[in-house]
């Protein structure tokens, strides 16, 4: 693997020909390889064709196509907390599309919806709610908010540079914290987050955070958050980490943890 490795991290490899690199990706189905970066880039990850992805939101809500859901439990996770609550503030943040808009609005009458990404893709979705006229969702106006049910990190907690800027921001006045398919390790005398790179999205090349899981439950724990629940995400049937070293990263998986605020 160690020749692997290096090949995945080089140059390389980022200007191999896509439809090799597709080749390779379906024979060895390697997803990331650690890096010595310190941290994430300036400019990461790709934005999305946000146009066709709104219009296909549009035509999955009409059809009633279930979507992507990365937590497959947010359904009776938001059932439980109906039956508590009036009203359910609902932020998703990196959002993407507007598919769970649809799916959640139909299943849940009280609920409103805040739609937090890239700056680029929320002017599109701002644009797009007028035209749609559609209610009970705003777009990255969170500040101004005394409660959030729940602040939903699907699939994207790692690809935000400063992820504990952006966690801070829902402390205090947030219930639920929910991280959904995200990687974590277990060992304590590693630095609190690796760098990788992603390799299944070439030509376009990612980078992420790997999260050391003791310190990030620390940082969570000092401020008042509580984990209630932690399982390995499959929802990605053949994800995998087997280029990784077992014995410096313990642990190593897709992760769903769910925290509550004590207090």
């Amino acid at each position: 693997m160690t020749l692997l490795n290096f090949f995945f991290r080089s140059k390389y490899f980022d200007n191999l020909n896509p439809f090799l690199s597709k080749k390779i990706f379906k024979f060895l189905k390697i997803f990331f390889v650690e890096t010595e970066l310190n941290d994430l880039p300036e400019t990461n990850y790709p934005l999305p064709n946000t146009k066709a992805e709104l219009e296909k939101s549009k035509m999955a809500q009409k059809n009633n196509l279930r979507p992507y859901i990365t937590y497959a439990h947010l359904p009776d996770l938001l059932e439980m907390l109906t039956r508590k609550n009036d009203k359910i503030n609902f932020v998703d943040i990196g959002a993407g599309n507007l598919n769970l808009y649809y799916y959640l609005r139909k299943k849940f009458e009280n609920l409103t919806y805040f739609f937090k990404d890239q700056h680029q893709v929320e002017e599109f979705v701002k644009d797009f709610i007028k035209v749609e006229k559609l209610d009970k969702i705003s777009v990255g106006e969170i500040e101004n908010l005394n409660l959030v049910n729940i602040a939903y990190f699907g699939s994207s907690l790692q690809y935000i540079k400063d992820y504990k800027k952006e966690i801070k921001t829902f402390f205090k006045k947030t219930h639920y914290i929910l991280i959904s398919q995200s990687p974590f390790f277990t060992n304590e005398n590693i630095d609190e987050k690796i760098i990788l790179k992603q390799l299944n999205m070439h030509p376009f090349i990612n980078y992420l955070y790997l999260f050391n899981f003791q310190k990030f439950l620390k940082f969570m724990n000092e401020n008042d958050y509580d984990l209630v629940e932690r399982n390995i995400n499959n929802v990605t049937k053949f994800l995998n980490f087997k280029n990784f070293s077992k014995d410096l990263y313990k642990d190593i998986n897709m992760y769903d943890l769910l925290f509550k605020f004590k207090k």
